[in-house]
């Protein structure tokens, strides 16, 4: 068994070395629009392609070591999706960018420069107390019996990009809390600051569950897509920094124009580790309740 193992091995290793240099010496190209557009697209989002010559075929095929028909065809499906523009004898320039939304939070911290909140537009849909359901209950932890709801569309540089609903417990001045949402529209700080301005306690983060939906129709109309289009649905809960749920929320994001940012968790320690004997146990590591 050792022995086959170790042919196995000295086989893989000896490919790899042949197709890298079979690559090196320009006979081999990957065929794959699928990898050639994630490569092209996480770019975009990266703002890679700042001068016009980056996006030349040419250029594409050297660098991504990906065939000239797989790289066309990426190029054409990010132009379909508007995010760059193919033209004869001008090339591919970029459109347009796409906004990268950290986990729990409402906007791409890019927004937050002194000039770039200026390309955001938030309208109020709509701002009214609502009965409470089973889920908002769970999902807030209260047993209140109404909770105030807010309906609003984001747009950016003059184009849709997200629908959202949200629903917090009952504030004791409500009016008050309608007209601080209304005040943060016009020049939104960063979220920690407008999650403490909203509910007077320290920003403690949220959880979110992310889905690929059809659009129904009334959405589809803010979002300026067609019925039934994919968009991405996700459902946040935010808490304070002592664990208690202050927000819940669902945004529909267009998907050709956001992408959603989260971070990963390590591990969890396993519950039947056992110290040893001249150490003291650790503590059991707090709740992430974010």
């Amino acid at each position: 068994m050792t022995v086959d193992r170790s042919a196995e091995i000295e086989r893989s290793r000896v490919e790899f070395s042949r197709a890298r240099r079979a690559q090196a010496a320009g006979r081999q190209l990957q065929v794959s629009s699928r990898r050639a557009y994630e490569l092209l697209r996480a770019g975009l989002r990266a703002g890679h392609f700042d001068r016009p010559e980056e996006l030349a075929e040419n250029t594409l095929v050297s660098s991504l070591g990906i065939s000239r028909n797989s790289v066309r065809r990426a190029l054409t499906m990010l132009a379909d999706e508007g995010l760059v523009t193919r033209a004869p004898r001008r090339g591919t320039t970029v459109r347009r960018g796409i906004v990268q939304v950290n986990e729990g939070e409402m906007l791409p911290r890019e927004l937050y420069g002194e000039e770039n909140w200026r390309r955001l537009e938030i309208e109020e849909l709509g701002q009214c107390v609502v009965p409470t359901t089973r889920l908002l209950r769970e999902r807030l932890e209260l047993d209140d019996t109404e909770v105030l709801m807010t309906e609003q569309v984001f747009r950016l540089d003059g184009e849709p990009l997200c629908v959202r609903a949200g629903y917090v417990p009952m504030p004791a001045a409500p009016e008050r809390y309608f007209a601080e949402v209304v005040a943060i529209d016009h020049r939104p700080p960063r979220y920690e600051a407008l999650f403490e301005r909203l509910f007077d306690a320290p920003y403690g983060g949220g959880r979110a569950v992310v889905e690929a939906v059809p659009c129904e129709e009334r959405t589809a109309r803010l979002l300026e897509v067609a019925p039934g289009t994919p968009v991405l649905l996700r459902e946040v809960v935010v808490r304070d920094s002592s664990g208690r749920p202050r927000d819940l929320h669902w945004t529909h994001f267009r998907g050709d124009r956001v992408a959603l940012s989260f971070g990963v968790d390590a591990p969890a320690e396993p519950t039947s580790r056992i110290a040893p004997a001249n150490r003291p146990a650790a503590a059991s590591p707090r709740a992430d309740v974010a």
